[in-house]
């Protein structure tokens, strides 16, 4: 569950592998595609996660309760009797499932806050991930303003007392110099592969990031390879992801489209939207797939733009302002490349300056 989507995280690296984990994890290593060639790669933002389950990118606002879909009468009664085992003070373990029901909405409508106060009696009670999952809430800002500072210590103190999640998460603040830490890829490394060795899948996937850049370690896109097929066997979509990218480019193993479209769409189903983009490309062209098809490459593109993928708005808008599968329609295009300008893609904010 609440692990952190890396998610590696935030900003976009231009011409690399970005980092993924989930704090949701870090992931590491995606790129997306624009048009018929290839764009730079993006790194991830968080992803939050709690074993085994992940969860996506959707933000509330600090203090906020979302209301969400109608509670399941199952889920409910599963969170009132960890709420009770929690009260009673024996079980740690069950503070923290219901604060992984609190955070994701799961037999009650979300609410950060209560999930935090049950993520710190689990982690007062000596239950690493416990700590590890609040600090994931201070890392995003959820139920409080964000404390990158007191996300990392808890992270620390996670993966002192055996949290892989909470090693994960470190690593990422080693990574990008978050949380007052010091930029030291080397230590990242460290921490992914405690991480990943003790069958934590985002690590995997990270530490296969560090591996293809060659930070940290000796560059080495064949480990790479293998390490980024341990995080999509373990659940990491991200991992699935990056392994299709391996296999379109032909990088630490042979090239094939056919399965590089097999991972993207792995990806895409397990929510990673990045592989909806890269999927749709190959739609679109024709490539690793029986048939071009611009039409089903629209449905991939949308779904990519309403995760918040930025180049699935600006592809999906493109064919719209030029009827490729779809029905020409520029008010529609414009309005997709507003919405992927706003999300940093470039030739989004071109093709909206375009459009009268």
């Amino acid at each position: 569950m609440r692990s952190r989507p890396l998610v590696l995280l935030l900003a976009v690296i231009v011409a690399a592998f970005p980092v993924a984990g989930c704090k949701k994890l870090f992931r590491l290593g995606t790129r997306s595609h624009r048009t018929h060639t290839y764009s730079s790669y993006d790194g991830g933002g968080y992803y939050a996660y709690t074993a085994p389950t992940t969860y996506g990118t959707t933000t509330t606002a600090i203090g906020a309760v979302d209301a969400g879909p109608a509670v399941d009468p199952a889920q409910q009664r599963t969170l009132t009797l960890n709420e009770a085992s929690c009260a009673s003070g024996s079980s740690p373990t069950d503070c923290n499932a219901a604060g992984i029901a609190y955070e994701e909405g799961k037999g009650a409508s979300v609410d950060y806050a209560r999930a935090a106060d049950f993520y710190k009696k689990a982690c007062d009670g000596k239950l690493a991930d416990g700590c590890s999952n609040l600090g994931a809430l201070y890392d995003d800002g959820k139920g409080f303003p964000e404390d990158k500072a007191k996300a990392s210590a808890l992270y620390d103190q996670a993966c002192k007392a055996g949290s892989s999640r909470g090693c994960n998460h470190l690593g990422l603040h080693y990574l990008y110099a978050q949380g007052g830490r010091a930029q030291d890829s080397a230590k990242a490394v460290g921490l992914f592969r405690k991480a990943c060795d003790a069958r934590d899948a985002y690590a995997c996937t990270n530490l296969g990031y560090m591996y293809w850049r060659g930070l940290g370690v000796v560059k080495d896109p064949k480990h790479a390879v293998e390490l980024y097929d341990k995080g999509c066997v373990g659940g990491d979509p991200s991992g699935c992801h990056n392994l299709g990218v391996q296999y379109e480019k032909g990088e630490g193993v042979f090239q094939s489209d056919t399965l590089a479209s097999n991972y993207y769409l792995r990806a895409c189903n397990g929510g990673a939207a990045a592989g909806c983009v890269n999927y749709g490309v190959l739609l679109e062209v024709g490539r690793g797939v029986p048939a071009a098809s611009p039409a089903s490459a629209a449905t991939y593109y949308e779904r990519a733009c309403k995760s918040g993928k930025a180049s699935g708005c600006f592809n999906l808008g493109r064919l719209y302002e030029h009827g490729s599968g779809v029905s020409i329609d520029p008010s529609k295009a414009k309005s997709l490349y507003k919405k992927a300008c706003d999300g940093g893609d470039t030739d989004g904010c071109t093709g909206y300056a375009r459009i009268p």
